[in-house]
C-alpha cells in the first residue's frame, strides 16, 4: 500500500465559491472521480440530486454516474455534510449491510491525528465538512498532485 496523504482546503479559496462544490472538485481532479466506484455517506446538501433519494443513509454509484450528476446540475448542490468513498472499479457494497459507516458530522478522527481512510480497501475518501472545509484523504499520489495544483491554498492535514 502506498503512503496515505491527507490534504485540506479551507477558508478563503479563489476556485471554489463555496465548501464543498464538488463540480469544481471534479473539474481539479480531472475526470478521475470516474475511475472509482464511489460509497456516499453521511450526506446533508441544499439540494439533493435526484439520483440520491432522500429515504437512503448510503448510496453506491459507478463513478461515470456519479460524475454525470454532479457535472450536470445547472445550479450545484452544496454538500454540507458527506463522505465520498472510492473503491477501484468493479468493488460490490451492500448499502443495506456496511460494515463501516463513514462520517463527517461529528468525526473527531479527521482532527486528530493522522486521519486516515475509513472503509477498509478503499482508494480515496473526499470528506465534506460544515460547509467549511473539503478533506481529500488518499493514497493515489497524482490526485493528490491535482488537488494541490488546483487549490493553492489546500495544506496537509
Amino acid at each position: 500500500m502506498a503512503e496515505i496523504v491527507r490534504t485540506l482546503l479551507r477558508g478563503p479559496c479563489s476556485r471554489m465559491p463555496w465548501y464543498t462544490n464538488l463540480k469544481v472538485l471534479f473539474e481539479v481532479l480531472g475526470g478521475r472521480e470516474r475511475d472509482f466506484d464511489w460509497l456516499i455517506t453521511d450526506l446533508e446538501c441544499n439540494q439533493l440530486p435526484l439520483e440520491f433519494l432522500p429515504d437512503r443513509e448510503a448510496w453506491f454509484v459507478r463513478g461515470e454516474v456519479l460524475s454525470e450528476s454532479i457535472r450536470g446540475q445547472l445550479h450545484p448542490a452544496q454538500f454540507v455534510w458527506g463522505v465520498l468513498t472510492g473503491f477501484d472499479r468493479g468493488t460490490v457494497i451492500d448499502v443495506d449491510d456496511l460494515r463501516v459507516v463513514p462520517c463527517a458530522d461529528g468525526n473527531s478522527e479527521l482532527w486528530s491525528g493522522r486521519p486516515r481512510i475509513q472503509y477498509p480497501d478503499a482508494r480515496i475518501e473526499i470528506v465534506c465538512w460544515d460547509s467549511g472545509a473539503t478533506i481529500l484523504v488518499t493514497e493515489v499520489a497524482d490526485l493528490t498532485a491535482r488537488f494541490r495544483a488546483g487549490f493553492a491554498e489546500a495544506v496537509e492535514l
